[in-house]
């Protein structure tokens, strides 16, 4: 961009807040349609290699819109892969696999799990990350998920189950009831639209969850992020799960900001640059990542 266009952007940025947020969403389109236009004109879809593996293993590769977003996106892994009775998805790939009774699991990045499928219990070890359980109904199997210490068990319903770091752990449903579980305090129910916070110490938290917030929440299904309400540190710790080079917010004031909008997982770059001209900041590419920081005075 020009010195002319990039003053020209900033004037329009600046006449109304909503603008940045708008613009910030054409970027994160605009990624997507440039990974579709770089296939070129004579790309066929049904002879794509995810396409010849969804037809020759039926069930380990989403079909569809799983298919589109591993086609275009680029974000996707063919496959989540197996490695000692773990499936695991590596960083910045999302993956749906099929279990062998019918449920099926879409994992996010850099998530590990071991299935364990016996005539009596559906047992899901989510060793790190995230993932989507959608249970196949079998009344006489329960379907229970281990994380950290902490049980969910369901027998017919679709929920996500996250591990953090420091011992936490999230869970929200979409459809149907799950009981939550840990072994020092009351075990809670959930319903659709519900989510808890399960702290590594303390009483398990329950919340309300409309159904617009969990699919904000599950955007990375679709290789998206959405940030509506982060503050930048917090947006810059997501992007940290997707990708090994990091993004920089040292400035504390500067961290607390908050941020809006709907980017690929898979470009950082344009999500820093996005966010440093809708808070009229500015973002230094550096050896050790992309730093965001105030504007230098020249």
């Amino acid at each position: 961009m020009s010195d002319e266009a990039q003053v020209e952007l900033e004037a329009w940025a600046s006449a109304d807040p909503r603008r940045a947020g708008a613009y910030a969403r054409a970027l994160a389109a605009n990624a997507y349609f440039d990974r579709a236009a770089a296939l070129g004109p004579s790309f066929e879809p049904s002879r794509h290699p995810a396409a010849v593996r969804t037809i020759d293993r039926r069930g380990l590769v989403a079909g569809g819109g799983g298919l589109i977003a591993a086609s275009i996106a680029g974000a996707f892994g063919v496959l989540a892969y197996q490695r000692q009775g773990r499936i695991v998805t590596p960083k910045g790939d999302v993956r749906r696999v099929s279990l062998s009774e019918g449920s099926a699991v879409t994992m996010n990045t850099d998530t590990a799990l071991r299935p364990a499928i016996g005539p009596e219990l559906r047992r899901i070890d989510l060793l790190r990350g995230e993932a989507l359980f959608d249970v196949a109904k079998d009344p006489a199997r329960p379907f229970v998920v281990f994380a950290r210490g902490v049980q969910v068990r369901a027998v017919g319903t679709s929920f996500t189950v996250r591990v953090y770091d420091d011992g936490r752990v999230d869970v929200a449903v979409r459809e149907g009831v799950v009981e939550v579980r840990r072994p020092d305090v009351a075990p809670v129910r959930l319903g659709a639209e519900t989510q808890a916070v399960v702290p590594a110490r303390g009483k398990i938290e329950k919340a309300a969850a409309p159904a617009e917030a969990l699919d904000r929440a599950m955007a990375w299904r679709e290789g998206r992020i959405d940030l509506a309400g982060m503050t930048l540190a917090e947006a810059a710790r997501e992007f940290g799960r997707y990708s090994d080079r990091p993004i920089l917010v040292e400035d504390q004031s500067v961290a607390a900001l908050k941020v809006t909008g709907v980017y690929s997982i898979s470009d950082p770059e344009g999500f820093a640059r996005a966010a440093a001209l809708s808070l009229g900041l500015e973002a230094a590419d550096g050896p050790d990542g992309i730093r965001i920081q105030r504007q230098r005075l020249s």
